[in-house]
């Protein structure tokens, strides 16, 4: 056979143009981030480009710093102010619902949601506007709360079912809500709260997220609890990784700060890799 080569192959063969071709290498994989504003990040400068206003989508909220890290392909859906229904079926900022950005070549989708849905970051707002002496406060229904908090579980475990339906192959993360107010302090200056407004923040914050871990036991999901583990963190700490009432110009009061998006953006890292 080597002897019935022909000049033509011989040559191909010396200038190494029939080697083997490398390997192609693997497209990274697709990630989907959707939720509310604590996985927005509104305020974190700088905002990302070409995404509506109104979502404050953040470069360096956790999303992204995971993508960053680990080299995934991310597409960003999380919008401030969104609920539930802004995940599964009603439109937002101009934006589909959430849940149309998730594909069966998903791999990966993180969610942080439910807060809208039961008031819990509007109420602190309320009660912030009332105690320092804002005009238009409105009202906190505290029995409206806590009813609704009865049923959020079922409401995020509905996203992680439509999430497991469009994409059965991704891994699912939820990440509850990182803590604001102090868990066992009293409120300080910049966190405008009655010792009675306290208890029931923290009622709410404890049901949110035993809510959020039902929800993901329910659904097969992995829970990162945020919620513990910035515990210490909270917006009186003396490092908190949120925003104060009292926030500086540009900065969404009782809002993630970077050092809580990172924190974040740690435990999500840390998880994957187990």
């Amino acid at each position: 056979m080597f002897k019935r080569m022909s000049a033509a192959v011989l040559a191909a063969v010396t200038l190494g143009l029939l080697a083997t071709p490398p390997a192609q290498a693997s497209a990274p994989a697709r990630y989907v981030a959707m939720g509310s504003s604590f996985a927005a990040g509104p305020g974190i400068p700088p905002q990302q480009p070409g995404t509506p206003a109104a979502c404050g989508r953040s470069t360096k909220n956790y999303a992204t710093l995971v993508a960053g890290r680990r080299g995934f392909a991310l597409t960003d859906v999380t919008c401030s102010g969104a609920t539930t229904a802004n995940i599964l079926t009603a439109a937002q900022a101009g934006q589909p619902p959430q849940i149309e950005a998730v594909t069966r070549d998903t791999r990966l989708v993180t969610v942080t949601i439910g807060g809208n849905d039961v008031g819990y970051v509007g109420s602190l707002f309320t009660y912030a506007c009332q105690n320092t002496g804002g005009a238009n406060c409105g009202q906190v229904d505290q029995n409206a709360v806590r009813a609704a908090l009865t049923t959020v579980h079922e409401k995020i475990g509905a996203v992680i079912a439509a999430v497991h339906l469009r994409a059965p192959r991704a891994r699912v993360l939820v990440v509850d809500y990182l803590t604001i107010v102090p868990r066992t302090a009293p409120a300080c200056d910049g966190v405008p709260l009655t010792p009675e407004q306290l208890v029931f923040e923290r009622e709410v914050a404890d049901r949110l997220a035993a809510a959020t871990r039902r929800a993901a036991r329910a659904e097969r999901a992995t829970l990162i609890p945020a919620a513990a583990a910035s515990a210490d963190h909270d917006a009186c700490a003396a490092a908190p990784w949120m925003e104060r009432y009292a926030a500086a110009p540009g900065r969404v009061p009782y809002h993630p700060n970077e050092a809580g998006m990172a924190a974040v953006a740690d435990l999500v890292t840390a998880r994957l890799r187990s």
